[in-house]
């Protein structure tokens, strides 16, 4: 008698906002930007000859040839293993990047086609709504400066006069002692 798992429904309470076309491209091009980043170096560790750090590790088999040339014309096996590792790694780091890069410019393509759509009431109201937010951090960053700066003349304040006591105390016990 083969019992069947029971099918448990799961309900999540979680509810999250819609990503904005906005927030959506942004990610994207971050996403874009990080995939050529990382196919750079990739390119890069590749040209790099990695043959002169792995001969002194002992990492090539002395079976295979060693690191002793035998031909003029002929790279050691280990030293041509290399050369043909890294050749490859360079030719898919290349190719990665111009995925990468042709996905940057369609990313480009679409930033520039949207900004030719937008109305020119839009990009205005855009632009005012943008400047009034940023009115109000200006706002309230220079309310929270001036907080701050009172509490710092209030602390500068207290530590004078505590100085102030500390050294007209000193001034007493000196005059005692004379």
């Amino acid at each position: 008698h083969h019992q069947q798992p029971t099918k448990r429904k799961v309900k999540m309470n979680r509810v999250e906002a819609d990503e904005t076309p906005a927030e959506a491209w942004s990610k994207m091009l971050n996403s874009k930007c990080n995939r050529l980043s990382t196919q750079y170096l990739n390119l890069l560790r590749a040209a790099a000859s990695s043959s002169n750090t792995d001969v002194r590790g002992g990492r090539h088999d002395a079976r295979g040839g060693g690191g002793a040339m035998r031909e003029p014309n002929e790279p050691p096996p280990p030293l041509a293993a290399d050369a043909a590792l890294s050749a490859l790694q360079a030719k898919l780091a290349a190719q990665n990047l111009c995925v990468a890069s042709s996905d940057m410019l369609d990313l480009i393509r679409t930033l520039r086609l949207s900004a030719l759509l937008m109305d020119e009431a839009v990009i205005a109201a855009e632009e005012e709504e943008e400047c009034e937010d940023v009115g109000e951090l200006a706002i309230a960053a220079a309310e929270e400066s001036a907080l701050i700066e009172a509490e710092l003349m209030t602390l500068r304040n207290r530590v004078m006069e505590e100085d102030g006591n500390a050294d007209a105390t000193s001034g007493d016990v000196s005059a005692m002692n004379r």
